[in-house]
């Protein structure tokens, strides 16, 4: 897949948000998508993005709004499979800790083409008694 596409896909990407269970601090996902257009259109080699994905530390939340760890988890899993990097392994969580299941080391390979990211992560429009109660 091409950097541009891929770059393109993380700066129009939105994820759910969460606001009364665990998330990922928007302001610190932010700054990593930013970096990673940033560093895709720059031209730095693919090892070097796929670790910095890998290496990412995001700060939680939990009583005021974050982004869905599962949306951004994925959104990263699709970028390191599309640069031929490995993805995070599943089921690997370290909310205790506080900070981003990304920065675990990978042991599910990526095998064949890398899959073509799908479109942005949307979310309908809620209501209030259903952001209110997080469904």
């Amino acid at each position: 897949m091409d950097r541009t596409a891929i770059a393109d896909e993380l700066r129009t990407a939105r994820f759910r948000t969460t606001q009364f269970r665990q998330g990922y601090d928007e302001g610190a996902v932010d700054d990593l998508i930013d970096g990673l257009v940033q560093r895709l259109l720059s031209g730095d080699a693919d090892h070097e993005i796929v670790a910095a994905v890998h290496a990412c530390l995001f700060p939680t939340t939990t009583a005021r709004r974050g982004y869905d760890m599962a949306d951004v988890d994925a959104a990263l899993d699709r970028v390191t499979t599309a640069l031929g990097g490995a993805t995070t392994p599943p089921g690997d969580t370290s909310a205790d800790s506080g900070v981003s299941p990304n920065a675990a080391a990978s042991t599910r390979g990526a095998s064949g083409p890398a899959a073509p990211l799908p479109s942005a992560v949307t979310e309908p429009p809620r209501g209030f008694l259903a952001r209110l109660l997080g469904r």
